[in-house]
């Protein structure tokens, strides 16, 4: 239900709370006075189409907050979740209307789209008065009322399950059918590539070992071109490192036999005595190592061919090289499929018909029922309209076959609200021959039969009492209570029998501030509302015969 509403610049409303309770609750005031913002605000708060033109003049943004409680049951705690916004027993729809044409929405202080607020709206709320397109007047939604109405919830999941079952057999079949007109060409393609993975005879994990090999090789041949350089230039026929050494150490010691022996060079003969010695082990090592390893060329030739040849049909077929017999599997899978196509084209094509026949059947029981109801609902509606002063009007829903490339999973049917408004006058659509105060006592006659059966929403009647007076007036009043204890609802009134009814009561009215006018409400007390429900009796001039009549309906005595 709505909880409260708050408006910040909006036309006349500088800023203004409204707290609502559940049941019946009405808003009276001079003509003028700001019913119509009311109405204009809520619908702003619930997505409706925006008009820059409701900004109070002199403000760059007007505010519209609706706070409604609901339980997780409600379908729009349900969808709040299902677009990932938490939410508890309170739903805080927000829109902001700015000068410079920007408009945002919030849900929960969560910025969404204006169209998502909207949705949220339309599960919440339902104005009739304003002649859009939504609601009871969205056609869209007649063939879920019935379908409430009538209790097909399970008829129509049957329907349902065997329309999903036909499409998703129609269009295997689809396929199947394209794979016989391409199959020649489809075979030899599978036939070449199989031929192609089949040749390579990939090994399970072949390819991880072949990169091991491959690096193994790699770095051998960097170790054996290193140590081969290191053995070259200690050893090797250009630098004959130590064989030099050697051979100046000779003459060196030849030196020191036939003179005096030098300290300091004797310990240098000692040295390079070393050094010689060292040099003959580092060789010997070199020489061993060379031995040890082995680098075989064309073994690393082979390698990278194989794995070229891996890599190549990787990319032939989009894939990496560990899933390539991944692919063989799958290919193989595909020719026993398109070998087999003509068997399973035929079997698959049986299946299909068995589903059309499966679905016409659950579709034909759903339109048998929807027809029966649908008979029903406007008898039922129709005995509401003599006494709302409609007694001419006759309501009508029809239900006919759609075209056959329309039926869908709700169904064969397309379900309309239809009503002639005359004695004689042809059918249409709901609101193309109803507006005004005549739309509004329909809409009531409608929710009045549908509202044991549809989701629980707030009702709001503009217009619902415009040029009816006395009994109608009363019957008005009695109806809307009796909705009320079903569903919410506020009422724009200008009648004193349907605003005594009233459970809660608010007034507009207009003052002026700081030579500004602006529109109030004034939530009424029981004397309050005396004078009020009187003023609306006698008009200006409120006498006591008057204020007795009011007291008297108030307490639902006249």
């Amino acid at each position: 239900m709505l909880k409260s509403l708050i408006i910040k610049n909006i036309v006349l409303i500088e800023e203004l709370k409204l707290n609502y309770d559940t049941g019946f609750s009405v808003f009276s005031g001079e003509t003028g006075a700001g019913k119509s913002i009311i109405l204009s605000s809520l619908g702003l708060a619930i997505g409706m189409r925006a008009d820059f033109s409701l900004i109070r003049k002199g403000e760059r943004e007007g505010v519209v907050i609706a706070e409604f409680q609901i339980n997780k049951e409600h379908l729009a705690y349900k969808r709040i979740i299902n677009h990932g916004l938490n939410s508890g027993n309170d739903l805080i729809l927000r829109r902001v209307l700015s000068k410079d044409g920007a408009s945002k929405a919030f849900v929960n202080d969560n910025l969404v789209t204006v169209n998502f607020l909207k949705e949220l709206g339309l599960i919440l709320v339902e104005i009739h008065g304003q002649n859009e397109k939504i609601g009871l007047l969205d056609p869209s939604n007649h063939i879920k009322i019935l379908d409430r109405f009538s209790n097909n919830e399970k008829k129509l999941l049957e329907v349902n399950k065997s329309f999903s079952n036909y499409k998703k057999l129609q269009k295997i079949l689809y396929e199947l059918e394209n794979l016989e007109n391409n199959k020649t060409s489809q075979l030899q393609e599978i036939k070449n590539d199989l031929n192609l993975l089949e040749n390579l005879n990939l090994k399970e994990h072949e390819y991880e070992d072949l990169i091991k090999k491959r690096n193994l090789m790699a770095q051998h041949e960097k170790i054996f071109t290193a140590i081969n350089n290191i053995y070259n230039l200690i050893d090797g026929e250009q630098a004959n490192f130590l064989s030099n050494i050697s051979k100046n150490s000779a003459n060196l010691e030849k030196i020191f036999s036939e003179n005096n022996k030098i300290d300091e060079v004797e310990a240098l003969q000692k040295s390079i005595n070393s050094i010689l010695i060292e040099g003959k082990d580092i060789i010997l090592n070199i020489s061993k190592i060379k031995e040890s390893l082995t680098f075989d060329q064309r073994a690393l030739d082979q390698i990278e061919q194989r794995l070229f040849d891996i890599n190549n049909l990787s990319r032939r077929f989009k894939i990496e090289p560990e899933n390539i017999n991944s692919k063989l599997l799958k290919l193989k899978e595909e020719l026993e499929v398109l070998e087999n196509s003509s068997e399973s084209y035929e079997k698959i094509k049986n299946k299909v018909h068995l589903a059309k026949k499966q679905y016409d059947e659950s579709a034909k029981i759903l339109s048998e029922h929807r027809k029966k109801f649908a008979t029903n609902l406007a008898d039922l509606i129709n005995k509401e309209l003599t006494p709302l002063k409609l007694e001419d009007a006759r309501f009508e829903v029809e239900v006919v076959e759609k075209e056959k490339d329309k039926q869908n999973e709700n169904g064969k049917d397309n379900v309309k609200f239809l009503v002639s408004m005359n004695k004689g006058g042809s059918k249409g659509e709901i609101h193309k021959v109803s507006s005004g105060g005549e739309l509004s006592r329909l809409m009531l006659a409608i929710n009045l039969v549908i509202a044991n059966s549809m989701n629980k929403k707030t009702l709001v009647f503009d217009e619902v009492d415009s040029g009816v007076s006395g009994s109608v007036a009363e019957a008005i009043a009695i109806r809307l209570l009796n909705l009320s204890k079903i569903q919410q609802i506020l009422i724009v009134t200008h009648l004193p029998q349907v605003a005594a009814r009233g459970q809660k009561h608010f007034k507009t009215y207009k003052s002026s501030k700081n030579n500004i006018t602006v529109t109030g409400v004034k939530e009424l007390s029981y004397e309050d509302r005396i004078e009020e429900v009187a003023s609306m009796i006698s008009g200006d001039q409120i006498t006591d015969e008057a204020r007795l009549l009011s007291e008297r309906l108030l307490n639902h005595i006249a």
